[in-house]
């Protein structure tokens, strides 16, 4: 794994009845749901959740008539605290848990992966660093494509192929990671380049394989149907043209053209394929990101 980022171990601050603060305003807003449980009695549910963010993991509870069951493991919720705080035996009263169904602009999506589903936590850590450097519109276009909680976990944790480099599982994320940061590092280096599309670019350009392979009951991934027929290109360009529809996401066009043409284009596809040869610079770094790695890795 590459070490090009200097990160401080993030700090998880289980919440307890010695520690809570109390005024929750201190805490995270938006939380990773990585368990639910709904208890029913004659009259009402006692539902149970823990919550994960880098900065507080918390179990919650809260008691109501009709339990909203749209909350899956996965999702992002966001609780909404009763007007006293209280905690008890390591649990914490709420009032009730939201699930947010819109894409935050300014959210960290890998401030929310659990140790569950990646335990490499320098892995996240130089990840949730790249997301820092992304502009307003290419974070929101990155939160708008993986809000959904399934899909993102694939993208963390599905390999980049079947066999060879970045064949285990998170290969795709250790790809990203390192495409984007090699993109990030190459603009410094070329003025007109944008940086920040380099970075985006380089943390989806493999991003549809969280779609193209599955993780089969024994463990093993495995190609899916929509892999071997359309590959995670199409895919992604899918994904992209759903987010930004869906979620009104504002990017010029001049820069949206621009990372589509990055993610789409190849250096080496004969002309009748149709396949558009890279004319913007961060293609044409994203175009030749394979041999610098393995440069860079030899």
């Amino acid at each position: 794994m590459n070490s090009h980022f200097q990160h401080h171990k993030p700090v998880m601050h289980p919440v307890d009845d010695m520690d809570f603060p109390r005024n929750p305003s201190m805490l995270p807003k938006i939380y990773r749901l990585t368990s639910i449980r709904n208890d029913q009695d004659e009259r009402l549910t006692l539902c149970t959740a823990t919550l994960y963010h880098e900065r507080a993991k918390m179990k919650v509870s809260w008691t109501t008539s009709k339990p909203d069951l749209r909350l899956k493991v996965g999702d992002l919720v966001a609780p909404r605290w009763l007007f006293t705080a209280s905690c008890e035996n390591g649990t914490i009263r709420i009032a009730r848990l939201v699930r947010m169904e819109r894409p935050e602009p300014w959210e960290n999506l890998f401030h929310t992966v659990p140790c569950d589903w990646v335990d490499d936590r320098q892995l996240i850590a130089q990840a949730a660093d790249l997301i820092e450097a992304l502009p307003r519109p290419c974070r929101y276009l990155f939160n708008a494509i993986f809000w959904d909680g399934q899909r993102f976990r694939r993208y963390c944790t599905a390999p980049s192929t079947l066999s060879g480099p970045h064949s285990d599982e998170c290969g795709t994320l250790y790809r990203a990671v390192d495409v984007a940061f090699l993109l990030e590092q190459m603009a410094k280096d070329h003025v007109i380049a944008d940086a920040g599309l380099g970075i985006l670019a380089g943390l989806l350009h493999d991003a549809g394989k969280a779609d193209e392979f599955r993780q089969v009951a024994s463990g093993e991934w495995k190609q899916s149907d929509r892999g071997r027929l359309l590959g995670h290109k199409i895919t992604l360009i899918e994904w992209i043209a759903e987010a930004r529809a869906m979620w009104n996401v504002l990017m010029p066009e001049e820069n949206y053209l621009s990372l589509l043409h990055s993610l789409s284009c190849s250096a080496s596809a004969p002309d009748w394929l149709g396949s558009r040869k890279s004319t913007v610079l961060e293609a044409a770094l994203l175009a030749n990101m394979g041999s610098s790695i393995a440069t860079q890795e030899m």
